[in-house]
């Protein structure tokens, strides 16, 4: 009878060690907390569930100014690798990262920020899996224009680089959209040279004919080039106010997205679709959180992923500051919701509330969970303006579990559903 009693002991604790060391792999909080201000760029998990993280360090001395970092952190959120990058004094961000069998690419802007963010290009990193450099590449654009952004993406066989800046002293952003081959080699480019407002080519995709679709998000609108990048046509984005546009591709033909509603009077913020055509929006299912009395803006950089359909997660930030995204005094909160594929709310979290955070992008994670990354500006224990970087890892549920640094009181949470909001 006692040997079965300690038998049973024996278990209890296995099964509880087991529980334990299962939640401290499934969720994490890692910081970066310096002097000086780091800005968040980019983060990718790798095809062996390890972490790619890359910022921006800007330093007080202007002459120290604009070094990139990239840091490999383990799947429980440990640094294992990081190397410090920097171009010819310029400004220096790794706006993409992309990972391939024991390779590594990135791909960023530079500027000259002394000289009103001209002297710009694309730079082209290639690294082994150790984040040793093995090769690299710049592509500078006429040293008049003034960079004002630059997102990039991979297809099969390209890199699909686009951005918007100022040609000479044109007070309109003007949309670029590049084409490089793996190697980094120039393929094709087109420029809307005139123009009479802002536009900002932002998001990309190769369809299968070969043909392209890039979204301006400040003009609000699908373009759609040939193979050739030659205009076919561009048509009118509804729903959404310019700069908050993100998609993520379930088929050849269709996509979910996500953005903060375009109405007028209205305290109705996030909204989230399933498109059945790359440009023809009839037929669309569209739904939205529910009212907030507060500015709720989609992640800067992406705000929905999914390795599941029937797992979507949806990143925000609540309370942002339109006037002072980067050192508002006040509280805000990252926002995570999960739908399913209809895009119903299964759950709601929000994290933060003790300091002013910023989401810059959120990615669905192998485990079932999810990542997401941003900057917190800590204002009541700050003389000075600057920011740090923050990433959260997430279980299934959402949930930060046996962590010590993030008190229970920072974390809000509240699940909703079914969807409290469903445009007709």
């Amino acid at each position: 009878m006692k040997k079965l009693f300690y038998c049973n002991l024996l278990l209890i604790f296995i099964l509880a060690f087991r529980v334990s060391l299962y939640s401290q792999r499934t969720s994490w909080k890692f910081n970066i907390k310096t002097p000086e201000n780091e800005y968040f760029n980019d983060i990718i998990q790798t095809q062996d569930n390890r972490f790619i993280l890359t910022y921006t360090t800007v330093h007080s001395a202007p002459e120290n100014d604009g070094v990139a970092s990239v840091v490999l952190l383990s799947s429980e959120g440990d640094v294992l690798f990081e190397n410090h990058i920097s171009h010819l004094n310029r400004d220096l961000h790794i706006n993409n990262i992309f990972d391939s069998t024991n390779l590594i690419y990135l791909i960023g802007s530079y500027s000259n920020k002394e000289q009103q963010h001209r002297q710009a290009g694309i730079a082209f990193y290639k690294m082994d899996i150790s984040l040793n450099l093995l090769d690299s590449s710049f592509y500078d654009f006429p040293e008049s224009n003034s960079l004002f952004a630059l997102h990039a993406t991979a297809a099969q066989d390209e890199f699909i680089i686009g951005g918007s800046y100022h040609i000479e002293d044109n007070p309109w952003g003007s949309p670029f959209f590049y084409t490089f081959s793996h190697e980094f080699d120039s393929i094709n480019a087109i420029v809307f040279s005139e123009q009479a407002q802002n536009g900002y080519f932002q998001r990309f995709h190769k369809l299968t004919s070969n043909e392209y679709w890039v979204v301006d998000v400040l003009k609000r609108r699908y373009y759609h080039f040939d193979s050739d990048l030659l205009l076919i046509n561009n048509y009118p984005i509804p729903s959404y106010t310019p700069g908050s546009f993100d998609a993520k591709w379930d088929s050849d033909t269709s996509f979910y997205s996500v953005g903060k509603i375009l109405k007028q009077q209205s305290n109705i913020n996030l909204g989230y679709n399933k498109q059945l055509h790359p440009f023809d929006t009839t037929g669309s299912i569209s739904k939205h959180w529910h009212i907030s009395d507060t500015i709720d803006f989609p992640a800067f950089k992406e705000s929905i992923d999914f390795n599941n359909k029937d797992s979507i997660f949806i990143g925000a930030t609540r309370n942002l500051s339109v006037q002072n995204p980067y050192f508002a005094q006040q509280a805000s909160w990252f926002i995570v919701l999960q739908t399913d594929s209809l895009l119903d709310v299964r759950w709601e979290r929000f994290y933060g509330g003790d300091a002013y955070y910023v989401m810059g992008k959120i990615i669905s994670t192998h485990d079932g969970g999810c990542l997401i990354g941003g900057w917190k500006y800590d204002y009541q224990n700050s003389t000075t303006n600057q920011t740090d970087i923050i990433l959260l890892k997430l279980n299934r549920e959402g949930l930060l579990v046996g962590n010590d640094e993030l008190p229970e009181t920072r974390m809000h949470e509240a699940i909703v559903y079914p969807n409290p909001g469903t445009d007709a």
